[in-house]
């Protein structure tokens, strides 16, 4: 079984035994999904863009008044997008082309946190959120970035998340929500050192530090699902 392939299925094993972990009592259970906008800030270059990407999370949700705990578990890819105006290899001499290259950490992706619900109007009412993340990158792809390799990426970050919503309060068995999460790791996810180069003609050149933090900003819909366990 491929890396990948082994990261797909352990994201709901992980989702299926937490949520058999609240069996016992009413929880809400359902599919978090939407677009991601990845940031990153690299050195040296003249320009940078977002990354557009997709998350697609499994979600619990505590059943309660006022306030809840929440767990995600899923698919959160980061990054960034690169543009670089044309250069002078200082290898070959040669004029380099500038281009725009596409740089996704594919990062498996696990948030526990906390939301507080406030009354909007008698179908709606808005929420809160506050959370701390966990993520391990399971591929990486570096487009034309030639000097970035997996020896300087991190596997294992960590960071927080915070955010709010409205939610659909008309139907107590199935609650649909949209959201907009604010992401920033605290952990970095690529270190490269300063590198001091020679070229074959023995002429030497340096390579800028690169110590790069993940910052995301995600737009979602959540469907929940309630399971109700009443007591007689």
């Amino acid at each position: 079984m491929t890396r990948n392939r082994r990261i797909t299925f352990l994201i709901p094993l992980l989702w299926g035994v937490l949520a058999s972990a609240g069996i016992s009592q009413s929880m809400y259970f359902g599919v978090k999904a939407g677009p991601t906008i990845a940031f990153q800030q690299w050195s040296g270059y003249q320009q940078s863009n977002p990354l557009l990407a997709l998350h697609l999370m499994g979600h619990l949700e505590s059943y309660g008044e006022g306030s809840s705990f929440f767990l995600n578990a899923g698919i959160n890819p980061k990054g960034r997008g690169l543009r670089f105006n044309d250069y002078v290899s200082p290898i070959s001499g040669r004029v380099v082309r500038g281009g725009y290259s596409r740089i996704v950490f594919k990062n498996a992706e696990l948030v526990a946190g906390v939301k507080k619900y406030y009354d909007l109007n008698d179908s709606f009412e808005w929420f809160y959120s506050f959370g701390i993340r966990g993520s391990y990158t399971y591929g990486t792809e570096f487009g034309d970035i030639s000097y970035l390799n997996t020896n300087g990426v991190r596997k294992w970050n960590y960071g927080v998340s915070a955010g709010g919503g409205i939610r659909l309060v008309s139907n107590e068995f199935f609650r649909p929500m949209l959201h907009i999460t604010f992401s920033p790791d605290l952990s970095q996810q690529v270190y490269i050192p300063p590198q001091e180069l020679a070229t074959p003609s023995g002429n030497r050149y340096s390579l800028p530090e690169q110590e790069i933090r993940n910052i995301s900003l995600e737009i979602g819909i959540t469907l929940q699902f309630l399971r109700k366990v009443v007591y007689e």
